[in-house]
């Protein structure tokens, strides 16, 4: 008698009707290197460049990449922020959302959704500008077609 293997028949049905789990993980911080200008107001300049640098192509939308799937660059941010007559800072999170879509053999169809980010903390005090990232994602998720 031959045996019927139910493994992915059961990882569908799995997917398909399994709350969201989600996991993530995190990049250990970085610090950039220090920069120096020859005023508070070219310092605050720069983080002026750094988030339109930032938010170039966050308002395209999902853009189709291979097999159906799409990437998103998603940036939150307040924009740069006047803390007083010598400091100011500028904090975003980058993100790129990709969607793709799978399914398998019994006709089951999803979406996988996958998240990775950097999250960036520019500061200057005085004419001294500082700054960290610290990258990171979250397990794929999956929503079911129906």
């Amino acid at each position: 008698m031959k045996r019927l293997d139910a493994s992915p028949c059961l990882l569908s049905v799995l997917v398909l009707f399994a709350p969201s789990v989600h996991a993530s993980g995190h990049l250990p911080l970085r610090q950039t290197p220090p920069e120096s200008f020859a005023s508070f107001a070219a310092c605050v300049e720069r983080l002026r460049q750094l988030h339109a640098q930032d938010k170039s192509g966050a308002d395209k939308g999902p853009q189709p990449i291979e097999n159906g799937a799409t990437r998103e660059k998603i940036v939150d941010t307040k924009g740069v922020v006047i803390d007083g007559r010598d400091a100011a800072h500028y904090n975003a999170e980058i993100g790129w959302s990709v969607r793709s879509p799978g399914g398998d053999a019994a006709g089951n169809r999803w979406i996988q959704s996958n998240y990775t980010f950097e999250r960036w903390t520019w500061t200057c005090s005085g004419t001294a500008l500082s700054g960290t990232m610290e990258g990171g994602f979250t397990s794929p998720s999956f929503e079911p077609l129906r």
